[in-house]
């Protein structure tokens, strides 16, 4: 496949993952989510250095942003069981394609799979859960909140050797 065709593959995958994820909304804020997302989907460059300033570290995993941002875009709504499915069967493309065209053209090997597959068991049944479960369910958001935080903030933070 040519990187055009790679690229536009990835923003597609990355705008109908958005779009499952952000449901019905204002269309100011979704054009600007899809033009964000369309913007992140596709990974971007290695650069010759490691970036300093969070700008930069943001800018260079931007596609670990915009999975994670689109789970929590569909943990806020309140999607249906075939909307859920949706986010977690776009989901699961998107990682998997991003292990195919990022910038280790990785060949998605079983574990790439069985790591998305994971990745998406967890979301699935979170998004599936009565959100009126009772009083109980607020500290197990909040704690899958900041597992999910945890998790990105040691994907962005600098690396010393």
């Amino acid at each position: 496949m040519t990187p055009w065709f790679e690229r536009v593959l990835l923003c597609l995958v990355g705008d109908a993952l958005l779009l499952a994820s952000y449901g019905v909304g204002t269309p100011f804020v979704l054009a600007a989510l899809l033009v964000l997302a369309t913007w992140a989907a596709p990974p971007a460059p290695e650069p010759a250095r490691r970036p300093t300033t969070w700008p930069a570290r943001l800018a260079a995993h931007r596609t670990t942003l915009l999975a994670c941002g689109c789970v929590g875009l569909a943990a806020v709504g309140e999607p249906g069981p075939w909307r859920a499915a949706a986010v977690v069967v776009l989901l699961i493309a998107y990682l998997l394609l991003l292990d195919a065209f990022g910038p280790d053209r990785r060949r998605p090997r079983p574990t790439h799979t069985l790591a998305a597959l994971a990745a998406a068991a967890l979301v699935l049944p979170a998004a599936l859960t009565d959100t009126g479960a009772g009083e109980w369910s607020r500290p197990l958001a909040v704690l899958g909140i900041l597992t999910a935080a945890t998790g990105l903030a040691l994907t962005l933070r600098p690396r010393r050797k």
